[in-house]
């Protein structure tokens, strides 16, 4: 059972030793009758340790309350992204029964959480203390597979992640360079990636830490926050091997089932019983979908009108929706239908290529929008070529869908696991949404990578430092919506 216990934008605090506390602490007066002690001080996710009651009430049932904090991202208008922001919660993680002589001895495993200093409790039911005592959850990282095809990719785990801001932005290095980075706002403080293994024979990978968002290099030697791996290995060597075949040219993250969000819907010009509804509410450009509308006059002209984000965000001011209207289906457009006796309507559409995110829709009676709908327009690979060629050879990507928010609108591209630099969704084609990055073959001849990884455009929150930079743990960790990444294999030749 979780509770709530109140609200705030960070609860997490950090008393000069890198140990964040985690939780509220008790409130109120505290009258302490009994005593809990811990096998351990301080420990692991995923460990055991034992709680021992002592000088307690014989013979009586108690809970025992764990004290942490839920994460997430604050973002205003599910496009502005403000930064972290974490709320106290208890949950009960065991109920005990003290013996004749008011004592317990229980095992309990160390659930998924984020690391610092948590209290472990038994309340009383006026809101004092029976007896607390308090773990270390320290930050730990496990690294999947030491082998791995030139293409696949090792996975690579955190757990105990945060919330402090010390220990809430790792980086992750491919033979000493920064490939980007891991965090554990969301999911409880434990952060997934996958990291390309690219070019055959041995390599290096290593976690390292620093709230800047850049490692510091004395992490484990003159670090006041301990060491990274809190003791455990925190670097790997892993071997590439040759693929049995050769690697995919092209290919995408596997898409989510997602709704519009309907704060970025334009307001309707009357309120009125007329409704607008879209299947499927997501896919990429080139989707077929079925626009269905209810409640209108009989026998009415009713355009569809197809709206798109348009403008530029760079210091994250709004962007201004604009309609685009056409009286007649083409890519862009959407068409002109009429309803029957019943006021009724459905027709077949063909998503367009756009600017990526909510594309709303709505329905223009004459002249006056009185109803709305949404598509969530993810994004696609449109073209990549050529797919070989020698080093200096120009490698040409088409995207489309790619998003307008801060949390989608700085896509990452990384070569061989070395970030290259960004591009924008609202930097392309003004009338398709379509972006075209251009980049340079390099590397000796065989198989090279590029992975294009969401980014954080613009945060509000000045540290820890998550701009710009390619975010590992995009798809557990990632604000408001879990975004693919994209893959591309280029042969370089002699």
């Amino acid at each position: 059972m979780v509770r709530v216990v109140g609200t705030m934008e960070d609860d997490s605090s950090d008393d000069g030793s890198g140990r964040g506390r985690t939780g509220r602490g008790r409130r109120g007066p505290e009258t302490r009758r009994g005593t809990l002690v811990l096998s351990e001080d301080e420990s692991y996710v995923g460990d055991t340790i034992t709680i021992k009651g002592r000088n307690l009430p014989a013979n009586e049932r108690f809970e025992l309350v764990w004290e942490s904090v839920q994460g997430k991202w604050g973002v205003v208008e599910a496009h502005e992204i403000k930064g972290t922001q974490f709320r106290p919660i208890e949950e009960t993680i065991l109920t005990v029964e003290t013996d004749g002589d008011g004592a317990f001895d229980r095992e309990w495993t160390i659930k998924q959480d984020y690391g610092g200093s948590h209290e472990i409790a038994i309340p009383a039911d006026d809101g004092e203390t029976i007896a607390a005592a308090e773990l270390e959850v320290l930050p730990w990282f496990e690294l999947e597979e030491t082998t791995a095809q030139l293409g696949e990719s090792f996975t690579l785990r955190g757990y105990g992640l945060g919330p402090d801001v010390m220990r809430n932005n790792y980086q992750v290095s491919w033979d000493n360079g920064n490939v980007g980075f891991v965090t554990g706002v969301m999911n409880r403080g434990t952060a997934t990636a996958e990291i390309r293994a690219a070019e055959t024979g041995e390599h290096v990978i290593q976690v390292w830490r620093n709230y800047r968002g850049i490692p510091y290099l004395l992490n484990n030697t003159q670090s006041p926050f301990g060491t990274v791996g809190s003791g455990r290995q925190n670097v790997w060597t892993v071997e590439v091997l040759e693929p049995d075949d050769p690697p995919e040219t092209a290919w995408m993250d596997a898409l989510f089932d997602e709704q519009p969000i309907d704060i970025h819907y334009p307001p309707l010009d009357e309120d009125t019983a007329a409704e607008l509804s879209i299947t499927p509410q997501c896919g990429q450009p080139g989707t077929e979908a079925t626009i269905t509308g209810t409640g209108f006059p009989a026998d009415a002209r009713v355009d569809l009108v197809w709206y798109r984000h348009e403008g530029h965000d760079p210091r994250g001011t709004d962007s201004t929706p604009s309609p685009k209207i056409s009286a007649r289906p083409k890519p862009d457009v959407l068409p002109t239908v009429r309803t029957d006796a019943s006021g009724e309507f459905s027709t077949d559409v063909e998503i367009p290529r756009d600017v990526g995110s909510t594309r709303p829709i709505t329905a223009r009676v004459r002249g006056r929008e009185v109803a709305v709908t949404g598509f969530m327009l993810q994004p696609k690979i449109e073209r990549f070529e050529p797919k070989s060629g020698p080093v200096g050879t120009p490698i040409e990507i088409e995207l489309s869908g790619v998003g307008w928010t801060n949390y989608e609108n700085a896509p990452i591209l990384v070569y061989d696991n070395d970030p290259l630099g960004y591009f924008c969704g609202t930097g392309g084609d003004d009338e398709t949404g379509t972006v075209n990055p251009v980049i340079r073959a390099a590397g000796d001849p065989g198989y090279h990578f590029i992975d294009i990884y969401p980014a954080l455009f613009w945060v509000e929150e000045d540290l820890p430092d998550f701009e710009l930079k390619p975010h590992l743990s995009y798809l557990d960790n990632h604000p408001m919506r879990p975004l693919p990444a994209m893959h591309f294999a280029f042969e370089v030749t002699e």
